[in-house]
């Protein structure tokens, strides 16, 4: 006969759980909120979620903005998330990259990798001409809106595509986003020929991105950098952003161990 989980455990996890839920509710908000909002967002009691929220508080993980009764994300979640960024080799190795990719077309310059059927953004280097986008350190976007989602994912085979899309939905975020499946089937091929992607105001109004895929040393696409601006500025230079991010992919992708025969053909 099994011995069971002994009921503190199971209490002790379901604690833990509903931290992380708030703490994730918290950082997804584009501005503060209140103890009333969590709790009814959530669905969870007023006073277990103000106790949970006073931990969160004490530990630095979430704040009260000054002069409010309203919370935001604290500097000790943003030092364990850029604790673990550090970490990552991958940002090491193309921050100079993307620092001189900006600097050479006056453009900014993102890195990203594919996670569960999005991008997360996990770097993103800025010029002198700044560009107002929603994508910040962290973001999640989705694959079928944006460039860099498009230039890893046409490494993909097409029932792992035709899987997210199922999954995550193509919702129309501009007059010019790709929300037929055939047709952004059609797109990932495009891609895949001229070996990088282009987000045409598809994300955003006014901002184009040209983003091309990053290769280890299994020939698989593990992240791709990209560089946006304002549509007007991007169509004068496509040809040269194209070239650069071209020549810095080949760069960082053999740092990575990569060689073209190794690359996974879809």
């Amino acid at each position: 006969m099994q011995t069971p989980e002994p009921k503190a455990s199971t209490q002790s996890n379901s604690a833990v759980e509903r931290a992380l839920t708030i703490l994730e509710l918290i950082s997804a908000k584009d501005s503060p909120v209140s103890l009333a909002e969590v709790s009814q967002e959530l669905g969870i009691a007023k006073s277990t979620t103000h106790r949970i929220m006073e931990a969160l508080k004490i530990k630095g993980f979430i704040e009260l903005v000054e002069g409010t009764e309203k919370y935001q994300v604290g500097l000790k979640a943003i030092e364990v998330g850029m604790s673990s960024l550090t970490k990552w080799n991958l940002v090491d190795i193309v921050t100079p990259y993307l620092r001189q990719l900006a600097l050479d077309l006056n453009e900014t310059a993102f890195l990203a990798v594919y996670d569960n059927g999005d991008v997360v953004y996990l770097y993103k280097a800025e010029a002198n001409q700044s560009v107002r986008t929603t994508a910040e350190l962290g973001t999640r976007k989705p694959i079928h809106s944006t460039g860099l989602g498009k230039a890893i994912v046409s490494t993909f085979h097409i029932e792992e595509v035709d899987r997210v899309l199922t999954k995550k939905g193509m919702p129309k975020f501009t007059e010019r986003t790709i929300t037929d499946r055939q047709a952004y089937l059609e797109e990932l091929s495009h891609v895949r020929q001229n070996g990088y992607s282009m987000d045409d105001e598809e994300a955003e109004v006014g901002l184009t991105c040209i983003a091309v895929p990053i290769f280890n040393y299994t020939g698989k696409a593990i992240a791709a950098i990209s560089v946006a601006g304002p549509t007007d500025r991007m169509v004068n230079k496509k040809e040269e952003v194209i070239d650069s991010l071209k020549s810095v992919n080949g760069h960082i992708s053999n740092r990575l161990g990569f060689v073209p025969a190794m690359r996974i053909n879809v």
